[in-house]
């Protein structure tokens, strides 16, 4: 394991702790909290504070980036900061940006181009039926698909810095504190308490339904995402939101997860944790992982443990700390 140049964190005051979340104000005007739930397309409430001790982010590309990175024989930049003991960074692309990568993620896409391409076929061959003369739409799509797969990504790899603008936005430990963008480019941030977590579905272009995981502000209303999956992937919303509850609340060690192995020791709890045996595996655990055999039985066996935990069953603690919180989030 290569060494970390970072300070060990030291928890604040207002760090997250399940089992000392204060009494907080109630929810005011509760018919009015309940229909802006409907109409946001909020399906269900997640509970809080009750854990089943599984990860999502440990992926076999995951422990692969992993690997590669503490060998260091990765070329590429990390666009933004990374996730470490103290901070899970969040949205630190530069607005004006988004819009072209999402542009560019459409045209790098595989599954999208075909779609893209039998429409540009279809208006290539009606222009020569009406018209009798043949347009170049085919070619400029194969051209935009070349273009943002290899020149323009190559480009990104090597300067990050020119999409990203860090406002210091996601998830503190240390502190117990979330920040975020909201839609008028400013930052919003309140403790991670004050939140509470929904699914809310959302239907594609293309068609296909997905979920997403949101944390939206009881007080405010704002709110923002966390992950979004396809439908067949729902279930691992709940794992997404047991992995983030856990990374927050300090006295829990930090996700046995391959981005976050080389900061144990600098997490106090994970640190006392770790030294006391308690992991159960060796320090680059991560690092040197058999990915073929992680990829082929180890993660198809996680994904199963996902699937088949009882997730309705765990307890929702914030319920104690808001007086009416089970009355104004019905869904």
């Amino acid at each position: 394991m290569q060494e970390v140049n970072q300070p060990k964190a030291t928890y604040a005051p207002g760090a997250y702790r399940p089992d000392a979340i204060p009494e907080q104000a109630p929810l005011k005007d509760i018919s009015r909290f309940a229909k802006s739930l409907e109409a946001g397309d909020f399906i269900e409430r997640l509970p809080w504070g009750d854990y089943a001790n599984i990860d999502t982010s440990v992926s076999p590309n995951s422990a692969r980036i992993h690997q590669t990175r503490m060998s260091g024989s990765s070329s590429r930049n990390l666009a933004g900061p990374t996730w470490t003991h103290k901070q899970q960074p969040t949205e630190f692309v530069k607005t004006r940006w988004q819009l072209l990568l999402m542009l560019a993620g459409a045209f790098a896409d595989y599954g999208m181009l075909k779609f893209i391409l039998l429409c540009s076929v279809v208006a290539d061959i009606a222009t020569i039926i009406k018209f009798g003369s043949y347009s170049l739409m085919t070619l400029v799509v194969l051209g935009l698909h070349l273009f943002f797969r290899y020149p323009f990504t190559w480009f990104l790899e090597r300067y990050p810095s020119l999409i990203v603008k860090d406002l210091g936005c996601g998830f503190s430990r240390p502190t117990g504190m979330v920040k975020f963008r909201t839609w008028r480019e400013e930052t919003f941030e309140a403790p991670f308490i004050e939140f509470d977590p929904y699914i809310s579905f959302h239907v594609n272009p293309k068609g296909p339904v997905s979920y997403k995981l949101l944390l939206r502000h009881r007080y405010t209303g704002w709110q923002t995402t966390v992950a979004q999956v396809a439908d067949v992937h729902k279930v691992e919303l709940y794992a997404h939101w047991d992995e983030l509850q856990r990374y927050m609340d300090v006295s829990q060690p930090l996700p046995d997860v391959p981005a976050l192995e080389k900061f144990r020791p600098l997490d106090p709890t994970t640190a006392e944790y770790d030294a006391a045996g308690k992991r159960g595996r060796p320090v680059d655990y991560w690092a040197t992982l058999d990915l073929t055999w992680w990829e082929a039985e180890g993660y198809p066996a996680h994904l199963r443990r996902i699937r088949e935990f009882p997730w309705s069953t765990l307890e929702d603690r914030m319920e104690k700390s808001v007086p009416n919180l089970s009355q104004g989030a019905m869904v």
